[in-house]
């Protein structure tokens, strides 16, 4: 059995001939701020300031010492879960390696160099500026940065539109001894049917079978004893119980070679599904390598019954889908676009990917796409998304750019990321795409690039080998045309919010229902953060009016045809659908209530089509450090206005308005299983009450479709909307529509609440005595509270009650709306 000891406490950074406290894992940037020596590098412009910092070598040492039993191992192995990027290890004054990709494990055998006391660990982190300026990157393409093709590292670290030009640097995973056997474990996977037959591979790093030169001669002989070895492998029969409690299959054999496997089966097994679609159950097995009768090694994980495909079928004369299956069933998918969750990849905590993925789920996702310019993620990610039903489309490592297929160096760099990446996730039944990365050169039009090599033959290749259970693509965007991003096939990076710039906010739906994409894998919308968020990112001089510092932190888009920075863009939304922004908290209500709008159009439309529509994905989930542009979920956790909208729009049955070319149409989308039966009221009111009409139809939808009734549109009536409501199960369920987004409406703020505790929580009742747009719920330090809904509309007459995650006082929580914020 393996003997690990971490090595991730004592660490010292030197710096400028002192020893500096470091935390491991970490990274340099963080060290220096919390010893002192930086200001804070997610405040204010202080990041322009610390592009000094990976121009430096900097240089991590440990002392430790390790205890007797250790050394009685045959083997022991010093392990790096990640380092970013380029860094020279050595023990004891030996040299062991340097480092030159963080998405790799490093190892390093040790035995021969320790002692039991005092053993001197040294990591120098080595400029990544100094690297790149040894590259030469002359006839490549790359947005943002060239030279960062050829460094294998998150490609956002170096600038982007939303992250800024601040790279990780430093040891961002775990350290440990390993006391191990020589001849061990090396891997194992599974492959699983979901008849119930479930087959386990075992690799080993050793042999038992004789080596031969070309000609057929031995050159090495085996081991004799090594023949004795045996493999026990240990199943459970049932899932979602700890293997020591779960009824089990146990198998004993002798090894037959370097690769081993073992065929078992399980009878009526439970299938895995995505959130909304069923259960999550994880199955455990255990291998164990036993020598002279010892278990000497041993490898435990989980295993899930879930078969997925990718179903491409002609959806018109012209036109082919793009859609999940997941285990017979037609899944459609909600999601978003999950970038790094910290600049300074060290310094995620598991807390933080607990948190993410819950609101995610709470919010009816299904799917989170690990975006190709950040990380292979943590393991702990995955784990959480097999437990929770999230899906994760995984992209490899490649972000809006060539590909440098004709460099050898970077393709033997690379071939080993991707062979370790595979085989380190392929277990996650979470995982169910490979995709070749975004927004490659060429994806966009014709142009001449590098690189489709690499993605259709190379990547996919070296993939495939080593796991068939998924589908791969090449690229996102992907189309079966010409073009990359085609909106007939394949999957796209869609979205009528830039093009609107151009051709009029106005046209906003009539511009959407020009076409129905076969999967929006990218809708990239955009609007500012809550108050509480600007306050931590800005100097209070700084906050309003947008200033420099507003165009340094949300950035802009050089190479789009429109030349507005991203503050400008949000702005203009806001002010061309509810007038001038006269403050800061006009602004934010307003360009809250925009983003949450245009995205609810978008996703709701995809939604209507979904028989031609294979699912939807907004650009992003969260963002990488402090900001107020894409993302629905702020940095600090603080869900915004759009990401309320999001768990309305993909709600599992939605009773909704949806304009397409041919008309407005009352819509009944039913994501479950079963077929529903009711009767809708629907009509017009204005914002003081009045019915302008009301109608009750009865509406039957199947499992998995959409119920559709062209109505007709608002009436020229000042201040009106439309309203449907039904019951579904007992529940009832409605929705308020604009279909200029409430351009030019005038709201009351006329409303009453009241405020008690419940079961350690609090709830909060609202009664609206007239039509009351975006309340809101504010605590002191917002982020740390979870809201059943928030900034949420309300229909006179109507009640409703909200739950804060925790007790709180009356008077701590501030209780606005969109018309007291835009007085």
């Amino acid at each position: 059995m393996n003997n690990v000891k971490l090595l991730n406490e004592n660490w010292i950074l030197k710096y400028n001939g002192e020893n500096l406290k470091a935390t491991v894992p970490g990274d340099v940037t963080l060290d220096l701020y919390a010893n002192g020596k930086i200001k804070n590098p997610y405040f204010g412009i202080n990041h322009k300031d610390l592009h000094w910092v990976t121009d430096t070598d900097f240089e991590y040492v440990n002392i430790f010492d390790l205890p007797d039993n250790i050394f009685n191992e045959e083997e022991i192995l010093l392990e790096f879960d990640g380092i970013d990027t380029f860094a020279e290890i050595t023990l004891n004054g030996t040299v062991l390696g340097k480092t030159e990709n963080m998405f790799l494990k490093y190892s390093y055998s040790v035995k021969d160099l320790l002692k039991k006391v005092g053993n001197e660990l040294g990591v120098k982190m080595l400029s990544t500026t100094k690297k790149m300026e040894e590259i030469n990157d002359e006839g490549y393409f790359g947005v943002f940065n060239t030279k960062r093709l050829f460094i294998r590292k998150a490609q956002c670290h170096f600038g982007w539109d939303w992250a800024p030009d601040m790279p990780g640097y430093g040891i961002c995973g775990n350290v440990s001894i390993c006391g191990v056997k020589r001849c061990r474990l090396d891997n194992v996977h599974y492959k699983a049917a979901n008849d119930g037959n479930i087959t386990l591979f075992v690799d080993l790093n050793y042999t038992i079978r004789p080596q031969m030169d070309f000609n057929g001669r031995i050159i090495k002989e085996p081991d004799e004893e090594l023949k004795k070895d045996v493999l026990r492998y240990t199943v459970a029969a049932e899932p979602s119980k700890p293997l020591s409690e779960a009824k089990t299959f146990v198998e004993e054999c002798l090894i037959t070679g370097k690769k081993n496997l073992k065929n078992f089966y399980i009878k009526n097994p439970s299938l895995w599904y995505p959130a909304g679609y069923g259960k999550q159950p994880l199955y455990e097995y255990k291998v164990e390598l036993i020598r002279d009768g010892e278990v000497v090694d041993e490898k435990t994980g989980c295993f899930a019954f879930r078969e997925v495909k990718l179903e491409q079928s002609p959806t018109g004369k012209d036109t082919i889908g793009y859609r999940f299956i997941i285990n017979g069933v037609p899944v459609f998918i909600k999601g978003s676009n999950w970038t790094p969750a910290e600049c300074f990849i060290g310094s995620i905590k598991d807390e933080k990917y607990y948190n993410l993925i819950k609101k995610a789920k709470d919010a009816n996702f299904n799917m989170l796409r690990v975006w190709g310019g950040g990380i292979y993620e943590k393991d702990v990610f995955y784990d959480i998304c097999d437990k929770s039903g999230i899906l994760v489309w995984q992209d490899f490592m490649f972000a809006c750019a060539d590909i440098p297929e004709d460099n050898a160096e970077f393709m033997g760099n690379v071939k080993k990321e991707v062979t370790y990446q595979v085989k380190r996730l392929r277990n996650h039944p979470s995982i169910i795409y490979w995709c070749g990365g975004n927004e490659k050169t060429g994806t966009y039009g014709l142009q001449i690039s590098r690189g489709d090599y690499f993605v259709d033959v190379f990547l996919r290749g070296l993939i495939l080998n080593l796991d068939e259970s998924r589908p791969y693509a090449r690229q996102s965007p992907c189309s079966l045309t010409d073009i990359g991003n085609d909106k007939t096939t394949g999957e796209s990076h869609a979205g009528c919010y830039e093009a609107c710039l151009e051709r009029g906010i106005e046209k906003y739906r009539e511009v959407l229902a020009e076409n129905v994409v076969p999967f929006v894998s990218e809708c990239a919308i955009m609007g500012p953060c809550s108050f509480q968020g600007l306050k931590r990112m800005f100097p209070e001089d700084k906050i309003w009016p947008m200033n420099e510092y507003w165009s340094d932190r949300l950035m802009d888009n050089p190479y789009s045809s429109v030349l507005m920075d991203f503050p400008t863009r949000e702005k203009y939304y806001a002010e061309f659908l509810y007038g001038e922004c006269k403050n800061i908290r006009d602004f934010i209500a307003k360009g809250m209530t925009a983003h949450a709008e245009t995205l609810r159009a978008e996703i709701e439309y995809a939604r209507f089509n979904k028989e031609k529509c294979g699912g939807f994905m907004n650009w992003m989930y969260s963002d990488i450090w402090p900001s107020a542009t894409w993302a629905v979920v702020d940095y600090y956790l603080e869900p915004k206005q759009a990401y309320y909208q999001m768990k309305k729009s993909y709600a599992p049955v939605l009773l909704t308005y949806v304009y397409t070319k041919e008309g407005l149409n009352l819509a009944l989308i039913n994501d479950t299983q079963k077929s529903l039966t009711t009767k809708i009221t629907f009509g017009e009111k204005t914002t003081d009450g009045k019915v302008l009409f009301s109608e009750v139809i009865d509406a039957t939808v199947d499992g998995g479709r959409v119920f559709g009734k062209i109505v007709n549109g608002e009436t020229q009536e000042k201040d009106s909307y439309l309203f449907a409501e039904a019951v579904i199960d007992g529940e009832k369920i409605a929705t308020v529509f604009s279909s200029s987004m409430w351009r030019n409406c005038k709201f009351s703020c006329d409303y009453s609440y009241t405020v008690k505790a419940e079961n350690g929580k609090t709830a909060v009742t609202f009664k609206a005595n007239s039509f009351v747009k975006g309340i809101c719920l504010n605590l002191p330090d917002n982020y740390k509270y979870e809201y059943t809904d928030n900034y949420f509309d309300m229909q006179k007459g109507e009640e409703k009650t909200v739950y804060i995650s925790a007790v709180a006082d009356e008077k701590t929580i501030s209780v606005t709306d969109f018309s007291k914020e835009t007085k």
